[in-house]
């Protein structure tokens, strides 16, 4: 990992400090993981796809070109049984029967051209659809992975001192790779499946998988303050209170933390396998106009990021789809209160009554559909384009209940000091 940065600070009046800076990391022979023995469908599984979806397509007619409903007139299908180089390589198992089938059937309405080369190699091992034969799924860890990050910082600070302290960041960044996870540091096989966006979508053309990495945020904001109230005995306002007005009106303290940050990466699947049996391909995408929106569907519970899935489709046999990652999730904002009253017992001790409220506002963030509890961003799932319903919950929540929580959390606390 490479890594470089440079700065500017400005003292400005009142206290503040201002910083921008530049900062950029490059990241080369990075652990990666994904499947090696990718079955894929060949160019002569393809043309043979090719063939066969014609022939299911012609009227009353079967994938192998026999007729369909023999009460009907007969089939005359584009392409002869003997000419189909599948059916005319005369392999056992593999006949009329086998692409006639209602599995086989349904792989070619869908373009699902690595579901039916799965197919065959599971049936005979003949064609060597896969690079080694005698095992399955072969996850391959190597150093092939790379990342580049830049990122434009920019802070303000102003120490507390005279009963104010405040702090705001912004970054403006863009983390781009190869594969979003390190597989040496998940769960056994690199947490890989055939629908994860982490996982290799097909060996055969890297360039496909580089693209903004899964935990990218284009922007970040954060804002800290902590604020004396000046009231009360011995400040700005009320400096002789006494008594009763005192404890009721002096020794107040407001803490907050503020953050919004714009929403993770996501793709849309196709929920076929159209290149390989490894993974599904990503949907082909047919109106680039379409964004990724929190909306509402009456239809529907919760909210969603897409009112219907008419943007898309199933890309061509032996393709691949559209990019990885080019949708955004919702947006996420949170705040955070800490409000804090000290009363003066005596000159020894002092009593403080803490109430902290962690996401004040109570409001909801929802995750993207890849995240969501009940969501997906598979074009053929009934909930496609959901994001519902469990919210994200701020960081900050984990420290009052260990699994963390979305809703509003207020805590009480008292302190005695002395």
């Amino acid at each position: 990992v490479h890594q470089w940065n440079v700065s500017l600070q400005r003292e400005l009046p009142g206290g503040l400090v201002m910083q921008a800076a530049y900062i950029g990391r490059r990241g080369e022979r990075l652990l990666m993981a994904y499947d090696i023995n990718q079955i894929s469908a060949t160019p002569f599984i393809l043309q043979s796809f090719a063939m066969l979806q014609a022939n299911n397509a012609a009227t009353n007619c079967l994938p192998s070109g026999a007729t369909r409903d023999t009460t009907l007139p007969a089939c005359a299908p584009p392409f002869p049984a003997a000419q189909i180089p599948l059916l005319a390589a005369n392999v056992s198992g593999i006949n009329a029967a086998f692409v006639n089938s209602t599995t086989v059937q349904g792989q070619l309405l869908n373009n699902a051209a690595g579901s039916l080369a799965s197919r065959i190699e599971n049936t005979t091992l003949a064609f060597k659809l896969r690079p080694n034969q005698q095992f399955s799924k072969i996850t391959y860890l190597d150093n092939s992975g790379d990342s580049n990050y830049h990122a434009a910082q920019f802070t303000l600070r102003r120490r507390f001192s005279s009963g104010l302290g405040l702090g705001a960041a912004y970054t403006w960044s863009k983390s781009i790779d190869d594969q979003s996870v390190d597989p040496v540091g998940t769960t056994s096989g690199g947490a890989l499946t055939t629908t994860t966006s982490r996982s290799v979508s097909d060996i055969r053309n890297w360039r496909e998988e580089r693209a903004v990495s899964d935990f990218d945020r284009t922007h970040v904001f954060t804002m800290t303050s902590v604020w004396e109230l000046p009231v009360g005995r011995g400040r700005h306002f009320l400096p002789d209170a006494h008594g009763v007005v005192n404890h009721a009106l002096g020794g107040w303290t407001i803490n907050s933390i503020f953050t919004a940050m714009s929403g993770e990466p996501f793709q849309v699947n196709s929920g076929q396998f159209t290149s390989n049996a490894s993974h599904v391909s990503r949907a082909l995408v047919i109106d680039p106009s379409v964004r990724s929106q929190l909306q509402e569907d009456p239809n529907r519970i919760g909210p969603v990021v897409f009112a219907n899935n008419e943007a898309w489709a199933v890309p061509p046999a032996g393709s691949n789809g559209s990019g990885r990652n080019i949708y955004r999730g919702p947006n996420y904002w949170n705040l955070d209160l800490g409000i804090v009253k000290m009363f003066t017992l005596t000159e020894r001790f002092h009593l403080q009554f803490r109430t902290e409220m962690f996401n004040a506002l109570n409001h909801p963030n929802f995750d993207n559909p890849r995240s969501a509890s009940v969501g997906s961003p598979t074009l053929n799932s009934s909930n496609f384009g959901r994001t519902c319903c469990t919210t994200v919950s701020p960081n900050t929540a984990t420290n009052v209940i260990q699994t963390g929580e979305s809703a509003r959390v207020i805590q009480f606390g008292l302190k005695l000091q002395f």
